[in-house]
């Protein structure tokens, strides 16, 4: 999903309680299992100097997904990394669309700021309610709001626009900046079986413009069209 992720790991995996429409795993496992822990992942060992995306399947901190499994994951990740040098310990990304229910666990020592370990990530494909498309998805201003205490914990966090659906612009760039992103990702849908409302490049050059501003943007190989449009407009990312 990202370039810069060296590693994808799922040690919670089943059907995402969150049912998005336009989610990949509904095509990649359209029968999926109830969401589970599957113990066998917890074994080995990470190595050194990766980024893993630790839940690229399913969302780990969605309401359903049992506390004791989260903090069996997160005790893991904490004790097959402690031994390693701070310049060599693997980090990892928890991405979610339910902030708030990570907050729960944000006094786990993996997210302690001193490790520099984690980095938190959100999904804002727009500032726009779009019931049936995202189901059962916080909304986006909920998500917003909980990467803000975040934030201001000191965690590192990022925020992935993908898909990107139409939004407003003013409005879409202030709920982004809320989150105090150290990187927004900016992907486009690739479902071909799923019609989402999808803004005009123009659009979105003026978005991605206005985030330019505060933040680093990282367009995804998917997209490339808004590079091709940034180019023609004169706009150089940082």
């Amino acid at each position: 999903m990202y370039e810069f992720i060296t590693h994808t790991w799922n040690p919670i995996k089943g059907k995402c309680y969150h049912d998005c429409s336009y989610c990949y795993m509904k095509k990649i496992n359209p029968d999926a299992q109830p969401v589970r822990l599957v113990e066998n992942e917890l074994q080995g060992d990470f190595g050194i100097n990766k980024f893993i995306f630790v839940g690229s399947g399913t969302d780990m901190f969605a309401q359903n997904v049992k506390d004791e499994w989260i903090k069996e994951v997160l005790d893991f990740c904490l004790v097959k990394t402690t031994r390693k040098a701070q310049q060599e310990r693997t980090r990892f990304m928890f991405q979610t669309k339910n902030p708030q229910r990570l907050l729960q666990f944000i006094s786990h020592p993996l997210f302690d700021v001193e490790r520099k370990q984690a980095v938190i990530c959100t999904t804002l494909e727009t500032n726009r309610h779009y019931p049936d498309i995202m189901n059962n998805a916080p909304l986006p201003q909920e998500r917003a709001e909980a990467m803000e205490v975040i934030s201001k914990k000191g965690i590192d966090t990022y925020v992935t626009i993908e898909p990107i659906m139409d939004f407003d612009v003013n409005e879409f760039v202030s709920l982004v900046k809320q989150c105090n992103p150290k990187q927004v990702n900016i992907g486009k849908n690739t479902n071909q079986n799923i019609k989402l409302p999808a803004p005009t490049i123009g659009k979105a050059v003026e978005f991605i413009s206005k985030l330019n501003d505060f933040t680093k943007v990282h367009i995804k190989a998917n997209a490339e069209i808004l590079n091709k449009a940034l180019l023609q407009a004169k706009i150089v990312l940082k």
